[in-house]
C-alpha cells in the first residue's frame, strides 16, 4: 500500500511539474503571416523613435562616425578633435553657439559595433524591433533604401526617426512634427499610385522608446512650436496629434530618472580604457540629459549630512555643490574645447550661461509635459514598462566625497523606475491625498507591465506580440479598417 502511494505521488508530482513549465515565446510568424502577406492599404504607417543614444551621429565633413560604432576611426573624446565632435555646442551669453554644427544624425542605431581587445562585436539595439515589424509585413525605409529594390514596387510602411539626441527634446519634437507630415504626404501619394485613393487623410502610429517618448508627447501637445524664445509657455493645442492615431510608449521616463543626474554630475564610463569615458564637460553639453532629470517634488535626492539639496533645476544648486559643468576639475577639458578663449572669466561666462540655459529649458519642458490634460479622444495611448529590476529611486549626495550613492531602489526596468514611466504623482509623498488608484497627468488607454530591462523591453517577443496586435489587429475607434476616412477616386 505504501508503494502504491509512492507511485501515485510520483506521477502526481510529474504531472504538476509538467503543468508548471516556464513561459513560452509566441510564434510571431505563425500568428501574423496572413496579415503580413495582405497587400492592401489597411494599415497605418508606423514611425519608430529611439531613445537617447539611439541614433547614430557622424561628422558630415568627413563621414566619420561620432556615435554608434566604437571601433577604430570613431570619435574618441580622449583626443581634442574627438572631444569636440561628441560635445554638443555651448552657448555664449549673447545666445550664439559654438561652431560645432557639422555633426548630424546618421540613421537609427539598430546595432552597436564594439571592438574589445581587437575582437569586433555587435550588440543588438533596435534590430529586433525592426525585424518584428518586418514579420508583421511592414516595409522599413532604411532597410529598403540600403538594399536597392528589396521591396520591389511596394511602398514603405515603416520609418525610423533619427535625431541628434544631444539637443533639446523640444527642438527634436519640432523636427518630428515635420517628419510625420513628410511620411503622411509620401504615403498618401503611394495610395493614389497603387490603390487609386486620392487625398487619403493618412494617420501614422508611433512606437517610441525611452526618451523618444518624451519627444513624442511634446510633439503631440505642441506640434512644431518648440520652447518659445521669450521664456513663455508653449500653447497646448494638440496640433501634433492631428496626423497621429496610436502612440506606444516603451520604457519612457515620464517623470525623469535619477541616473540622468548621476551622469551629469559624475560623467559616464563605458569601460575606459577599452571604451570611451565621457566626462561632465561632454555630458553637461547635452540639453536633452537635463530634461531627463527627476522632478523636485518626487523627493529623489537627499543629502548625507541632512542639509538642503536645493532644486535640481536651479543653477545655484549646481554651483553650491560644484556639480557637472561647475566642477573645477573640468577646467582642463574646457581649455581643450575652447583654446581660442584665453580670458578665464569669459570662459566661465560661456559655461555658466550654457548650464543655466539647459536647466531653465529643462524646467520649462517638463512643466509643459506635466500639465494634466486628457488627449483628444481620437488618439490612442499605450504604455509598456518594466518593473522586475531594482532601479535607482533615491540618491544620497555626500558633499565630502562629492559623489552619489543609491540609498533606495524601487521596481523598474533598471533605468526607469515604474513610478516614472507611469508619471505616478503619488510619488510626491503627500499622504493626505494618496489613493490606491493611479494619479497621473497622462491619460493612458492601456498599460502593459513586463519583466524585462530597459532595452530588453523592445526585444521581448511578448512585447512584439502585443505591438503587432495593437498595430494590425485591434479595432480602431473610427470603426473603419483603415482607422481613418478614405476618399475614393472617381
Amino acid at each position: 500500500m505504501k508503494t502504491n502511494k509512492s507511485i501515485v505521488s510520483f506521477f502526481l508530482l510529474t504531472f504538476l511539474a509538467a503543468c508548471a513549465s516556464g513561459p513560452k515565446d509566441p510564434d510571431i510568424a505563425l500568428t501574423y503571416n496572413r496579415i503580413a502577406a495582405a497587400e492592401s492599404p489597411y494599415r497605418n504607417p508606423v514611425i519608430v523613435i529611439p531613445g537617447i543614444l539611439g541614433s547614430k551621429l557622424k561628422d558630415i565633413r568627413t563621414d566619420q562616425s561620432v556615435w554608434g560604432a566604437f571601433v577604430a576611426g570613431a570619435a574618441d573624446p580622449q583626443t581634442d578633435e574627438g572631444l569636440k565632435l561628441i560635445t554638443a555646442p555651448y552657448i555664449y551669453p549673447d545666445g550664439s553657439l559654438t561652431n560645432w554644427s557639422h555633426v548630424v544624425p546618421d540613421g537609427a542605431l539598430t546595432e552597436v559595433k564594439l571592438q574589445l581587445l581587437g575582437i569586433p562585436l555587435k550588440v543588438a539595439a533596435y534590430a529586433q524591433l525592426i525585424d518584428a515589424l518586418g514579420a508583421g509585413g511592414f516595409r522599413e525605409q532604411q532597410i529598403g533604401e540600403a538594399n536597392g529594390d528589396l521591396y520591389g514596387d511596394d511602398h514603405y510602411t515603416a520609418y525610423q526617426f533619427d535625431y541628434d539626441w544631444r539637443l533639446s527634446n523640444a527642438d527634436n519634437a519640432a523636427k518630428l512634427y515635420d517628419f510625420v507630415q513628410e511620411v503622411r504626404e509620401r504615403v498618401s501619394k503611394e495610395y493614389e499610385r497603387k490603390f487609386g485613393i486620392e487625398n487619403a487623410d493618412i494617420k501614422v502610429d508611433i512606437v517610441a522608446h525611452s526618451m523618444g517618448g518624451l519627444i513624442t508627447r511634446y510633439m503631440l501637445r505642441y506640434g512644431d512650436q518648440g520652447l518659445p524664445e521669450d521664456g513663455s509657455a508653449p500653447n497646448l493645442d494638440w496640433s501634433g496629434s492631428l496626423g497621429v492615431e496610436r502612440v506606444i510608449l516603451v520604457g519612457t521616463p515620464n517623470a525623469g530618472a535619477p541616473q540622468a543626474l548621476n551622469e551629469l554630475v559624475e560623467g559616464k564610463n563605458y569601460g575606459w580604457p577599452i571604451l570611451p569615458f565621457y566626462n561632465q564637460a561632454v555630458l553637461g553639453s547635452f540639453a536633452s540629459l537635463y530634461q531627463l532629470l527627476p522632478r523636485d517634488r518626487h523627493n529623489t535626492v537627499v543629502m548625507k549630512d541632512g542639509g538642503e539639496v536645493g532644486s535640481l533645476y536651479d543653477i545655484e544648486t549646481w554651483e553650491k555643490h560644484e556639480w557637472g559643468l561647475m566642477n573645477p576639475k573640468m577646467e582642463k577639458t574646457f581649455k581643450r574645447l575652447f583654446p581660442e578663449i584665453e580670458d578665464p572669466e569669459e570662459l566661465k561666462a560661456v559655461v555658466h550661461h550654457t548650464l543655466k540655459t539647459h536647466l531653465d529649458n529643462a524646467k520649462r519642458f517638463n512643466a509643459a509635459l506635466d500639465i494634466p490634460v486628457a488627449p483628444p479622444s481620437r488618439l490612442i495611448f499605450n504604455l509598456v514598462l518594466g518593473d522586475a529590476d531594482p532601479t535607482d529611486r533615491v540618491l544620497e549626495y555626500d558633499p565630502q566625497k562629492k559623489k552619489f550613492d543609491t540609498v533606495k531602489k524601487a521596481p523598474g526596468d533598471g533605468t526607469v523606475p515604474r513610478y516614472s514611466a507611469l508619471m505616478d504623482e503619488r510619488a510626491d509623498g503627500n499622504d493626505e491625498i494618496w489613493t490606491p488608484r493611479l494619479r497621473s497627468p497622462i491619460d493612458f488607454d492601456g498599460v502593459v507591465i513586463l519583466p524585462f530591462d530597459h532595452i530588453g523591453l523592445t526585444q521581448s517577443k511578448v512585447f512584439i506580440d502585443n505591438l503587432l496586435y495593437w498595430l494590425l489587429v485591434e479595432p480602431r475607434p473610427s470603426g473603419t479598417p483603415l482607422g481613418y476616412p478614405i476618399k475614393q477616386s472617381e
